[in-house]
Formats: structure tokens, sequence, C-alpha cells
């Protein structure tokens, strides 16, 4: 009962972002600057703000490292292998596949601190340090894979190293391990600074992953999204209890790594399948559904999880 009454809240501030930009509320000039400004000042704000003062030793950096790449290898595994059966063409592909391995950061930080309090976010915080370059990475290689153009490895590597390097999650997360690793001296009204911002951050995501919801969209491809849907909240969070358990890993961080894994795939995926070549048009089905199903699997997934 008190997971449920935990994700009611983050849901309700979800719907009430579709409601405003269903009935124009505002303008949707407004959406996409609001989307910008959360993505490029404050969610970076946010991971500085609490990076920089955290507590490392709370986790286990090299396990936890080892446990992120080998279950985000093992779902990258599971989906070309089904891939190679079903023979979806390759950009659609692609966006079944960030579908599945993708995360909405908005609605999980939210949880967490809903769920977990302070300690779950420091957490949630430096799990997802070590998690937001492994899905980039991965899921830029997918999309370079099954979209060969003809390019050499070099330019496809250098749109690798271009899409870590120009993104300002890592960025944030960077910044704010160094500033914590080597102790940087940061005046108190700069901290204080980034804290304000990053207070705005999660109110103004949820709302903007609200106004992103397209209904009309998910009756074009039901059974791309249904596979993506069933590896996200199904297949994915069984493999991280597994991973949990060989790797001997604490209750909270377990707990944090399975509320992440549950977590409908990121807005942010259907910019990267409209570069790349993507289907982005399934793209936002994946995204649509996955964020209402969320509603409904991930309180029932963690009381079978948790």
């Amino acid at each position: 009962m008190a997971i449920i009454l935990a994700i009611i809240p983050v849901f309700l501030i979800i719907f009430c972002g579709f409601f405003c930009a269903r009935y124009q509320f505002v303008s949707s000039d407004f959406w996409r600057g609001a989307e910008k400004v959360t993505y490029f000042l404050l969610f970076p704000a946010l991971l500085v703000s609490k990076i920089a003062v955290a507590d490392l030793s709370q986790l286990d950096v090299f396990n936890s490292a080892i446990l992120i790449i080998l279950l985000y290898l093992i779902l990258t595994a599971f989906l070309v292998a089904l891939q190679a059966f079903i023979g979806f063409p390759p950009f659609k592909f692609t966006s079944i596949y960030q579908g599945g391995i993708r995360l909405n950061t908005y609605i999980g930080l939210s949880l967490v601190i809903a769920l977990f309090g302070p300690d779950g976010l420091v957490v949630a915080i430096m799990l997802l340090t070590l998690m937001i370059p492994a899905l980039n990475i991965l899921c830029v290689l997918v999309l370079e894979i099954y979209h060969q153009q003809g390019d050499s490895h070099k330019k496809i590597a250098k749109r690798v190293v271009k899409s870590i390097t120009n993104n300002p999650l890592i960025l944030g997360c960077a910044a704010g391990v160094i500033i914590n690793v080597f102790t940087l001296p940061i005046p108190i009204v700069f901290l204080e600074t980034l804290d304000i911002f990053s207070k705005a951050t999660l109110p103004l995501g949820l709302l903007t992953v609200g106004a992103a919801l397209n209904l009309r969209a998910i009756s074009a491809a039901i059974k791309p999204v249904v596979i993506s849907s069933v590896a996200k909240f199904l297949i994915l969070p069984i493999i991280a209890v597994i991973l949990c358990h060989l790797f001997d890993v604490d209750t909270l961080t377990r707990n944090v790594l399975i509320l992440l894994t549950l977590l409908p795939t990121a807005s942010a995926s259907y910019i990267l399948a409209r570069q790349l070549g993507g289907d982005y048009e399934l793209m936002a089905a994946i995204i649509t559904l996955q964020t209402l199903l969320a509603g409904l699997m991930m309180p029932l997934m963690l009381i079978i999880l948790v």
C-alpha cells in the first residue's frame, strides 16, 4: 500500500502535464522550452549538487559497475537474439531496443525520494552516474549497427563519443564526482544556487513527461510496443534481481536498482531515434504506453520483487 501511495502523486503530476498540453493551458512553445531548461540546466544542477556532497563510500562502485554492465549486456543479447528470430525492420528494432533498456530519470528520482528517502536518493544518483553513460553508449551503438550507412568505424566512434561528451546528464555526473573525489572547495552560495535549481527539476520534468504523451501513436504498432514493454517491466527487473543475489548487493542498493529498472523509457529516446534514423513514431508509441503502464506495473513488480 505504501508503494502505491508513493507512486500516485508522481503520476498525478504526469497526467496534469498531459491535460495542460491537451487543452493548451500553455502554448506548445512552453513545453519545448521547459524540456530544454530541465534537460540542460535543472537536471545537471541536481546531479552536481547531490553528488558533490554525497558519501560515496555507501556504494561499492566497482561491483556496481560490473553488475550494471552485465545487466544491460544480458538484456541486449536477449533483444538481439529475439530480433534475429522475429526479424523486425532494423529501424523498428532500434526503437524496441531503446524502449526496453532506457529509463526515465525524472520519474525515477521522484519515486526514490518518496520510497527510500535521502539515503535512497544518494544511492540512485550514484547508480545513475554509472547507468547513464552505459545506456548512451549501447543505444548509439545499436542505432549505428542496425542503420549501417557505409560509414567508417572512425565516424561511428566519433558519433558515440559526441553523444557522450554532449550529454548534460553525463557531464553533470562527472562534475559532481570530480568535486567530491578531489574535495574541491565550492562556495556555499554556488551550492545553494544549485540546490534551488534542483528543487524545480522533478516537478517540471514530470510535467513535460505528461505533455509529451501521444495516445494516438499507441495503436500504430501493437506488437513491437508490447515486446519492448515486456523487456522493460518483466525481463530487465528479473535479471537485476538475479544479479543482485549473485553479487550479494545490500538491501537498499538492490531495491533502488530494481526500481530504476522498472522505469518507463526516457523521452529522450524519441530525439535519438530522429537523429540517428530510428522509427521515431514507434518510439513515441512506446514512450506513451510504457509511461501509462508504469502506473500499474511498477507497484505490482515492486511488491513482488522488493
